[in-house]
């Protein structure tokens, strides 16, 4: 069966995509919530919601041709246009949080578009699993369900978002009223991979090459 080459190469972006989700499970939150001395407080890394998915996106970045910007959820928003049916969700696609928090504090950053939080979904065995950094657990983890409670603020709207833009290699704004200005790209390879394949010899390792047109 002919498969375009386009859409074999999404799908081979979304599986490393997915991949690199659940290699940092486990990775915490922030060194604050944990004890010092404990394995999780002296950690090379940490990583909260939005920087769980950034983090994916600058580990890809060569095979998706730009590099992410340094923002937050709402910027991931605001370059992901394409709103997706929650019956359409594929894995790997993100569910954004709309929400209000419960007490005004001092110093509270506000949040653009009340955007509060964002995670990967899964589906898995209820349908609703995500893969996401909560301040509850305090580290990146797999959730049976995209929906929780927080204590911090009362979710109002939950956006379902395809990531194919991104896997297309397109990074750019969709949010004329935000000053996201950014237009970085990954530098090139000095050298050729190990084994001297090339950037599509890798993609395809082991895969079968999409079938020309006829």
């Amino acid at each position: 069966k002919f498969i375009p080459k386009r859409l074999l190469r999404r799908q081979i972006l979304r599986e490393r995509f997915l991949a690199l989700a659940h290699h940092y499970i486990g990775v915490p939150y922030a060194q604050k919530y944990w004890k010092p001395g404990s394995p999780e407080h002296e950690s090379p890394i940490f990583l909260d919601c939005c920087g769980l998915v950034r983090k994916i996106l600058r580990d890809m970045a060569q095979d998706l041709n730009f590099v992410v910007g340094p923002w937050n959820q709402a910027y991931l928003f605001d370059t992901l246009p394409v709103e997706v049916p929650f019956k359409e969700l594929k894995p790997g696609d993100l569910v954004f949080y709309r929400a209000k928090f419960y007490s005004k504090r001092p110093g509270r950053k506000v949040q653009k578009h009340d955007m509060v939080h964002v995670e990967i979904f899964l589906g898995g065995p209820t349908g609703e699993g995500t893969i996401g950094s909560r301040v509850a657990q305090a580290k990146v983890s797999k959730h049976s369900s995209y929906r929780f409670d927080s204590k911090f603020y009362k979710v109002y709207q939950h956006h379902f978002r395809s990531i194919d833009p991104w896997l297309d290699g397109i990074l750019k704004s969709h949010c004329s009223r935000c000053a996201w200005t950014w237009n970085k790209k990954p530098p090139r390879r000095t050298t050729r991979p190990r084994g001297g394949r090339s950037g599509e010899s890798r993609l395809y390792k082991g895969r079968p090459r999409p079938q020309s047109a006829p």
